[in-house]
């Protein structure tokens, strides 16, 4: 009698321990944590604001663009280009957010971006896109961060892309940029 109470205490304990636990299906013997599930179920940036983490603000994202534009006007494509030796007028049209959980301010990115082509000697900035040589938009986007390259780093990260047009909508150049963030902290990098 006492072998049963024993067993069935045990027996107990064990379905109130596995009730508790979530099983992740895709591998059976492995049981997830509500941690991980969250992260998995959820994109990054709303697991961040779920979890009160520092998130990406709109510093961030301008931060990044300012790189962008430096890496725009170094490129040889503005000295080599059919505008050789004169600065190209530019007019920023949008800056288009592809991740919509993001709580960033495109209007206050769009500024930014703005007077960081202003305060650049190779290009000038124009209100119209009548009268610009190219037009510009820079897109905020979330990009995946592959762990052989950077282990240090989350797995996803802040991407931002300047998309150049001539004056006839065919794109021309673009830029690409990552911001990563350090696994466990609150800086990206």
């Amino acid at each position: 009698m006492r072998k049963n109470k024993g067993l069935i205490l045990a027996l107990s304990l064990f379905l109130t321990a596995c009730a508790t636990a979530e099983i992740d299906a895709r591998n059976r013997d492995i049981i997830a944590d509500e941690r991980d599930l969250l992260r998995e179920s959820v994109d990054y940036l709303t697991y961040l604001k779920l979890q009160k983490g520092a998130g990406p603000l709109d510093q961030d994202y301008i931060l990044l663009a300012y790189r962008l534009i430096g890496d725009m006007v170094r490129d040889d494509f503005f000295k080599t280009g059919e505008k050789k030796g004169e600065r190209p007028k530019i007019a920023l049209r949008d800056v288009l957010n592809y991740h919509p959980t993001a709580e960033v301010r495109p209007a206050i990115i769009h500024e930014a971006v703005e007077h960081g082509l202003m305060n650049t000697r190779e290009v000038w900035a124009v209100d119209d896109p009548a009268v610009c040589d190219y037009v510009m938009d820079v897109e905020l986007s979330e990009v995946d961060v592959n762990s052989h390259f950077d282990d240090r780093a989350e797995k996803k990260a802040l991407g931002e892309m300047i998309v150049l047009f001539d004056r006839y909508g065919r794109e021309v150049k673009s830029w690409f940029g990552v911001l990563k963030k350090a696994k466990g902290e609150k800086s990206w990098y």
